[in-house]
């Protein structure tokens, strides 16, 4: 049986605080989504600064496998403060499909996402009316 490395043998790779000291810009923000592309396997897919662009990009995600979970980390408070919680549904055929519905952990976050979503909805209806 092989053994399997868990650590990266590139030591050449700098950290964020290396590129910060030498003068070049941070390359993540505040906020970060986290997508489950694998059992166990997460992978930062993008960073925004702000609450309400993360919001935005969160609320655009797909999911990376089915019924993979989708996350969005605030950096500077180290927590999570949304998430996607996967239900199955049935169809009229008598399939079951997944449904996504996204939690957010305070009402800032949340109010922020209805708005993001109801301007998304808007946004459709010019595209459809023009």
């Amino acid at each position: 049986m092989e053994h399997v490395k868990t650590i990266p043998t590139d030591t050449d790779q700098s950290t964020a605080s290396d590129r910060v000291s030498a003068g070049c810009h941070r390359e993540a923000g505040r906020f970060q989504i986290v997508v489950e592309y694998a059992p166990g396997v997460f992978i930062s897919t993008a960073s925004a600064a702000t609450v309400e662009e993360a919001v935005e990009l969160f609320m655009k995600q797909s999911p990376g496998c089915e019924a993979g979970e989708i996350n969005l980390h605030d950096r500077v408070e180290h927590r999570v403060i949304g998430s996607v919680k996967w239900t199955m549904e049935p169809t009229e055929n008598g399939l079951r499909v997944p449904h996504r519905q996204n939690i957010f952990c305070d009402w800032n976050t949340a109010l922020l996402a209805l708005e993001v979503q109801r301007r998304a909805e808007n946004e459709s209806l010019v595209e459809l009316t023009a």
